[in-house]
């Protein structure tokens, strides 16, 4: 009888761990995204296919999806010393900063973001969408399309777990 009571406690023991595995490994794209990101490079794609480093070289920034549907997104560049003040509200290096809140596409594997407010301030109240791409600790965040001197670009943000 102790036999079979311990062989019983067992299965129960072995299937209850599997269904926790299980659920474990079928994260929802939102559960996936949720925390923080730190950026890892930053470049632009041209409709021509060419890719431009418009920083200048390394960045460093961080991106963080809250569970409660809200953003914040900030990539800085290196400092520049024609914009070196002596002012410290005044950044001596390129920066792009913006928050605010946003959904997910789950089967598009999108990230739909409503900005708030941004240091460039004609993206505040826009919309902004990234495609994401990859799975696990290091993604890719394809923006969307936008303009500048050069043409149509999308940016691309690499991004792994810290």
């Amino acid at each position: 009888m102790y036999f079979v009571r311990t062989m019983a406690f067992g299965a129960t023991l072995g299937l209850a761990c599997a269904a926790t595995q299980a659920t474990a490994q079928e994260k929802s794209f939102k559960e996936a995204i949720i925390g923080p990101w730190l950026i890892t490079a930053v470049f632009d794609e041209y409709q021509s296919g060419e890719k431009k480093d418009n920083w200048g070289g390394q960045v460093k920034g961080q991106i963080t999806f809250g569970r409660t549907g809200r953003f914040t997104q900030i990539i800085i560049g290196q400092p520049v010393a024609s914009s070196k003040t002596d002012d410290p509200r005044k950044p001596d290096a390129p920066v792009v900063a913006y928050y605010g809140s946003y959904t997910v596409d789950e089967a598009g594997k999108k990230i739909i973001g409503k900005i708030e407010a941004a240091s460039y301030s004609p993206r505040a109240n826009m919309e902004t969408i990234w495609t994401v791409q990859g799975s696990g600790d290091k993604l890719t965040f394809i923006l969307s399309p936008r303009k500048d001197q050069h043409g149509t670009f999308s940016p691309k943000i690499e991004v792994r777990r810290p």
